[in-house]
């Protein structure tokens, strides 16, 4: 049981007494909170702390470049809890119980902890200045991630002091050293640069053998050293690795081992691997220095996908439509490799045609007779049973002199047929995402062959 206090209730339980000589916190916690004596305490060192008057100074980093403005809110909240886990000198004057709650009285001379906190501010800016001096050395010899992790080192040996203006003799001249941190952390990868060699890369679908590239990295025109990477693909899909870190030239090799998408146009995504690393006890600052690694250089390496070519198997309706076959052969073999066994096929092409015979048209030299040719052509995916392509023209009129001969006839309605045919294959070619394998003309014959086995014998 809590022991009750008997007499008269302490004048500063009542009023908080002023003191030009010291700060001053009260506070109290119920006698049946966990722990009521650390919570009373911790209460009033709080208000203790809430006396100081935290102001950002002009000329600090919190009042530079519009920091102030989106993190001094932040920062005295943050400073003040700093504060109270750092807090020296304090002492307790005197403590109270009236059986219901608990009170204490803590006081801290104001000009001991000016004086302690002036060697603590000497002390951080030393030790901050040190990290810069060695950041610009590490950055000068490009050595970029290790001037990094200098800077923020230093800007957390004064993290505490981001509202204090932090000189430090520099080459005779006055500097802040906050600011220069900062400054300096800024500017250490605006001038990157990502250069890939070669600049596009050609690899091959689902292909074992390893592609290579080479990295360098560049800051000011001198190779960045020991600057970690990392890659993926951003279009696409495939297995990459790359040196964990740049070597002392700043080059690094990129290594795709196997890219497991059929898309003909695809890219890499190189990027410098840093970000804020855990330095900092306040969230104003983690704030802050996140902040500076959104703008560091991303690059895009293209990878152009070179697929084998597709196999088909031709089929014919009827095998006395050998020309019209040779042509389609031949334009088709721009695009896949024409192959005689369906295991080996990837695709299979089916072409039905047919031929009737018209009326007669009178004319003034001689009569000439009309003839129809009707060509279907359909392509599935042999690996789905899918239907890729079927399309074909339909009544093709051709009209010759009446007196022509069978191969005469057939000759002629096979050139108008496929004149007819050519450019919807092409059409639906494209349409169905086939490429040519390479840029080249088409074989495909256009002449007037006697051969009585160029098209079906025509339907009286």
């Amino acid at each position: 049981m809590v022991a009750t206090f008997a007499g008269t209730t302490p004048a500063w339980v009542k009023a908080k007494p002023i003191d030009n000589d010291y700060y001053i916190g009260i506070s109290s916690a119920l006698v049946t909170e966990n722990n009521f004596q650390q919570v009373a305490r911790d209460k009033a060192l709080g208000d203790l702390i809430g006396e100081i008057n935290i102001e950002i100074e002009s000329t600090s980093l919190l009042n530079q470049q519009d920091i102030n403005s989106v993190y001094s809110e932040s920062f005295n909240q943050d400073i003040k809890s700093t504060a109270i886990a750092q807090l020296e000198g304090h002492e307790l004057v005197d403590s109270y119980n009236d059986g219901e709650r608990y009170w204490v009285y803590y006081r801290l001379n104001k000009k001991e902890y000016e004086l302690l906190m002036q060697k603590r501010l000497s002390e951080a800016t030393t030790r901050a200045y040190d990290y810069w001096v060695k950041g610009v050395q590490a950055e000068d010899s490009g050595r970029l991630t290790d001037a990094m992790d200098l800077y923020l080192s230093g800007l957390a040996s004064v993290e505490a002091y981001a509202n204090r203006h932090l000189t430090v003799d520099h080459q005779g001249r006055t500097i802040d050293i906050g600011i220069e941190l900062y400054n300096s952390l800024k500017a250490l990868f605006a001038d990157l640069s990502i250069l890939t060699t070669p600049q596009k890369i050609t690899a091959q679908a689902f292909s074992k053998e390893a592609t290579l590239a080479q990295i360098e990295v560049l800051s000011n025109g001198t190779p960045a050293i020991g600057i970690p990477l990392k890659a993926r693909f951003s279009i696409g899909e495939g297995s990459v690795s790359l040196d964990a870190k740049t070597q002392s030239n700043g080059t690094a090799t990129l290594t795709i081992t196997n890219v497991t998408s059929k898309q003909p146009y695809q890219e890499i995504e190189l990027r410098v691997d840093v970000s804020a690393p855990a330095k900092f006890n306040t969230d104003y600052m983690k704030r802050l220095t996140a902040d500076l690694f959104d703008h560091i250089p991303v690059i895009k390496l293209p990878v152009v996908v070179e697929q084998a070519p597709l196999k088909a198997i031709l089929y014919t309706q009827d095998n006395r439509i050998s020309g019209l076959s040779n042509n389609i052969s031949s334009y088709l073999n721009d695009y896949f490799d024409i192959v005689h066994e369906k295991d080996s096929a990837d695709l299979s092409v089916t072409v039905n045609s047919s031929i009737r015979k018209g009326g007669i048209i009178p004319s003034e030299m001689y009569d000439l007779i009309e003839v129809f040719a009707s060509c279907n052509i359909s392509i599935i995916d042999l690996s789905t049973g899918n239907t890729v392509a079927n399309f074909g023209p339909q009544d093709v009129r051709s009209l010759l002199p009446v007196n022509s001969s069978n191969s005469k006839i057939q000759a002629t309605v096979q050139r108008d047929l496929f004149k007819e045919l050519r450019p919807m294959l092409e059409r639906n070619l494209k349409n169905a995402h086939f490429s040519r394998k390479a840029q080249q003309n088409s074989n495909a014959i256009d002449n007037e062959a006697d051969d009585d086995t160029s098209m079906p014998e025509i339907i009286e």
